[in-house]
């Protein structure tokens, strides 16, 4: 994934539950993993208001949030059109979509039905599964809204970057313009003045 000037390919436009996910699908980034260790996982929980300061996360709970991400991943990718010849690998992991749908079902939502309108929550709550699963009820929101298609991953394979298409039409292809659309019009521009 390229280096980014910005954070999260999230901004103040986007829907506080489609930025939250956008977030966590970006906490794997070309400097290093945010939720690389259980520490930092807790943290990035923490701070996102899905689970309590003094929770503890282990090693295996950390491993299943980076499948849960990666799993996102690879859900936005499916929102975005198909990806541009690239000589970098891919970054999607081709199991992660698989691995999530097998996941779903230890990360059960209830639902909330005094709440106006009624929404999907997790059905356990204080650990880092209630996290996860608020995660994909934030999916289920997104999909009510009608907003779920908007959230994509950059159609670069080798960036892969979530970012949240503000475009009247739906249409944005490119976490950056400036970064990865530009490589891939770069690309271009060589392999036709290879072929003359």
């Amino acid at each position: 994934m390229p280096a980014r000037a910005e954070t999260t390919a999230a901004d103040d436009r986007t829907p506080a539950v489609m930025r939250r996910l956008v977030e966590f699908v970006n906490t794997r980034r070309a400097d290093g993993d945010a939720i690389g260790t259980p520490d930092q996982l807790a943290t990035w929980l923490h701070d996102h208001a899905l689970l309590p300061r003094d929770t503890a996360v282990t090693a295996h709970e950390r491993d299943r949030a980076a499948r849960v991400r990666e799993g996102l991943r690879a859900m936005l990718a499916q929102n975005n059109a198909d990806p541009v010849s690239s000589p970098r690998p891919d970054g999607l992991d081709p199991t992660a979509h698989a691995e999530l749908s097998a996941m779903t079902a230890e990360l059960p939502l209830t639902l909330d039905v005094t709440s106006t309108p009624p929404t999907l929550v997790p059905a356990t709550h204080g650990s880092v599964d209630t996290a996860l699963a608020t995660l994909l009820a934030d999916i289920a929101t997104a999909v009510a809204a009608g907003t779920w298609s908007r959230l994509k991953t950059c159609r670069e394979p080798s960036c892969r970057w979530a970012f949240y298409d503000h475009s009247r039409n739906r249409g944005r292809t490119w976490c950056s313009m400036n970064v990865c659309g530009n490589r891939v019009k770069v690309r271009a521009s060589h392999r036709r003045n290879s072929a003359r």
